[in-house]
């Protein structure tokens, strides 16, 4: 059996590689997940926030129970256990509280609740009645790890694995055969600015003395976005003819997003996979006015970068598509998520 990381809002486990996403709510505060084969469902994950210190992780699976019985017909068998001995790593157990369980009905399942930091998660595995779940159990278990405290969250879909800086929270997602799509944004830091203009600087403008100018308030520490586009000779089709058919695709893609601004477009191959680069400037209406006060302001007030990377995986045969904005670190945030990602 094959084996891989998974990861979500912050948690990580190995899983088999034949498991994957097939339903999925709530965000990274309070959510659940699930991971099935071919043949059934295989993984839960439900996580939530709590301010409590120590809370009461027998009362929460007690509402867990409850509903587990409701997806079962009234009368229907189970029985169920707590205080299950999964693990008998003692380092499993720092800085968490962990309670085993197992339940039985048409199925056979075993799981964790756990609570760290301001968190508590429940990870729970299921089979056949006559399966030997115990292997796969005990090393999925084994390797949870609550990474929210992290530099960079690995999320993870249909064989795509991404690291996005901890800032960055998920806002949405589209995932189909054909097209995935991870869109975050970062913490909102409103500001304003108060800007003392020279006597003959205000006197260019309207008034006399002193200006006030109140910066707009930042739109955001930044905006990303990453997409996997396949096959990719599909959505090259149109363009074969063009003398570089990804930027052509990729400008009649995303022509409204990149209205407005000024781009900077660079180009490269990198193990025989062709690679764009974008970088853009927010245009102004004043761009060219030679007034000092204006350029004063312009300093103060950055201006937004959009940044795209892009490129075309030849051996997965997929386009690979991220991109941010913001104001302050938009290149940066765009490699770092580019350097985490294998498409092959």
């Amino acid at each position: 059996m094959d084996w891989t990381v998974f990861g979500w809002a912050g948690i990580q486990l190995e899983i088999p590689t034949t498991w994957e996403l097939s339903g999925l709510s709530g965000d990274q505060k309070t959510g659940y997940l699930r991971l099935d084969d071919a043949e059934m469902p295989r993984l839960e994950l439900k996580w939530a926030h709590t301010r409590r210190k120590k809370p009461d992780l027998h009362a929460t699976l007690d509402e867990y129970f409850k509903l587990i019985r409701k997806t079962y017909k009234k009368g229907a068998e189970l029985s169920f256990r707590r205080n299950v001995n999964f693990i008998k790593d003692p380092e499993f157990f720092e800085g968490r509280t962990v309670l085993g369980f197992s339940w039985k009905g048409s199925i056979r399942a075993n799981g964790l609740i756990f609570h760290a930091g301001k968190r508590i998660t429940i990870v729970q595995v299921m089979g056949r009645l006559k399966e030997n779940l115990r292997p796969t159990v005990l090393r999925i278990f084994q390797s949870i790890t609550d990474h929210r405290d992290a530099p960079q969250t690995l999320w993870s879909a249909y064989g795509l694995k991404l690291g996005v800086p901890r800032e960055y929270k998920l806002e949405r997602q589209k995932l189909l055969s054909g097209y995935l799509l991870f869109a975050f944004v970062a913490k909102k830091e409103r500001f304003q600015s108060v800007i003392k203009l020279t006597k003959s600087a205000s006197d260019r403008l309207r008034n006399n003395g002193t200006v006030e100018y109140k910066a707009p308030q930042s739109p955001d520490r930044g905006s990303l976005s990453i997409e996997r586009y396949g096959p990719a000779e599909v959505m090259l089709n149109d363009y074969t003819d063009t003398p570089n058919p990804l930027e052509t695709w990729f400008r009649a893609k995303y022509a409204k997003a990149i209205r407005g601004y000024g781009f900077e477009v660079t180009s490269h191959t990198d193990a025989e996979d062709e690679h764009l680069t974008l970088i853009g400037q927010q245009t102004r209406l004043y761009d060219g006015i030679p007034l000092t006060p204006v350029l004063m302001l312009d300093k103060l007030s950055k201006r937004t970068t959009l940044v795209f990377r892009l490129w075309r995986c030849n051996d997965s045969n997929r386009i690979y598509v991220i991109q941010s904005i913001s104001n302050t670190d938009a290149s940066s945030t765009v490699q770092k998520v580019a350097e985490s990602i294998e498409c092959h």
